[in-house]
């Protein structure tokens, strides 16, 4: 019994405290006789939970030992975006943006997800997390095309090149053909479409041409007069189009066309303003103009409705309703009187307005 007072009883087993409150555990290791230390640690863990201790749990220390008790402090959180159903590189910008950091990226075969999409994230969203949290992404490579020589070809659109020719290289198809293209609704470097189109049987091995934005405006043609906004959301083409040439009368009589010669020669006569004529002429060559509108649909998570408006000195009429997917590339050709004003919806919300002159 004295070897157990003065020998024996000098040193206890560490709890396991991990995932308990502070409080509790501090209770613990005073019971044990046990001195505890607290270190606030940031963490997306509620705050005054213990997410680690040393010595660990098991260990035999003696009494009156020192213990640390690292627990949560809370702190600052932000809201972690849900980057599921986007484009991994879209998804790498959201993040970013919203002050998060990349973190590991693993990728398996899924015939359900298009290439490229996030299919998972961890953390997963929504959540409250610290900034600068390390957030890992899921993306799929498509179906697994195995030991098949003719698949279609994946949808790399919306992705930068280097970004495309790695899920095509995955798949055993080579993107070493680059066209670039003049236009400023998409942004530098991202892929605009493919030679041949996504969905189209390929095989194995084949070359694909990416369709690749320069960023630039296009150079005005000589026949035509266009008008741009700089960083504009949609693409602005006014054209002017020439105006309808005349209707020509159709040819008389020669003996006919010689009488009324006559007549006009000795005594030619007035003839009344036909201002309704003159209106309706006036219209017609008043509405000569077309506006080209291209609106590049931003990546998103779930289909949207997107809703073109136009107004005119005819009065306001809907162009486009429909229901749209991420990355799609609108384009419409709108005849208007004088002035026309567009105004677009994605998913009732206000996105752009345009004039047109």
């Amino acid at each position: 019994m004295l070897y157990f007072v003065f020998f024996g009883g000098s040193s206890v087993t560490m709890p396991d405290l991990v995932g308990k409150s502070a409080i509790v555990a501090m209770e613990n290791l005073q019971q044990l006789g046990l001195l505890p230390k607290v270190e606030e640690v940031g963490s997306y863990q509620m705050p005054g939970v213990v997410l680690g201790q040393l010595p660990e749990a098991g260990d035999k220390v003696k009494r009156g030992r020192v213990v640390i008790l690292r627990v949560s402090s809370g702190g600052e959180r932000h809201a972690l975006p849900d980057v599921r159903g986007m484009q991994y590189e879209s998804a790498l910008s959201k993040l970013e943006e919203s002050g998060f950091i990349a973190g590991d990226v693993l990728r398996i075969y899924d015939s359900n997800v298009p290439p490229g999409v996030v299919i998972a994230q961890s953390p997963a969203a929504p959540a409250r997390v610290p900034p600068k949290t390390r957030v890992n992404v899921l993306v799929s490579l498509g179906p697994n095309v195995g030991d098949n020589n003719v698949f279609p070809l994946p949808n790399v659109t919306g992705m930068n090149v280097e970004e495309a020719k790695k899920v095509l290289s995955e798949v055993g198809l080579f993107a070493k053909n680059i066209e670039y293209v003049d236009t400023i609704s998409t942004q530098q470097g991202v892929v605009m479409s493919t030679k041949p189109r996504d969905g189209t049987q390929v095989a194995r091995g084949s070359q694909v041409t990416l369709i690749v934005s320069s960023g630039k405006a296009p150079q005005k043609q000589p026949s035509q007069e266009v008008v741009r906004v700089p960083g504009a959301a949609v693409s602005q083409d006014v054209v002017a189009l020439p105006p309808k040439p005349a209707a020509k009368e159709p040819a008389k009589p020669e003996g006919e066309r010689t009488q009324q010669e006559e007549v006009k020669t000795e005594k030619p006569q007035p003839k009344p303003a036909d201002v309704s004529g003159q209106k309706g002429t006036d219209e017609q060559q008043a509405e000569t103009k077309q506006a080209k509108v291209r609106y590049p649909v931003p990546p998103l998570s779930r289909p949207l409705e997107l809703v073109i408006k136009a107004t005119d000195k005819r009065g306001e009429r809907t162009i486009l309703s429909k229901e749209v997917k991420g990355n799609e590339y609108i384009t419409l050709d709108i005849p208007y009187t004088e002035q026309l004003v567009v105004t677009i919806y994605l998913g009732g919300e206000f996105v752009w307005e345009e004039r047109y002159f």
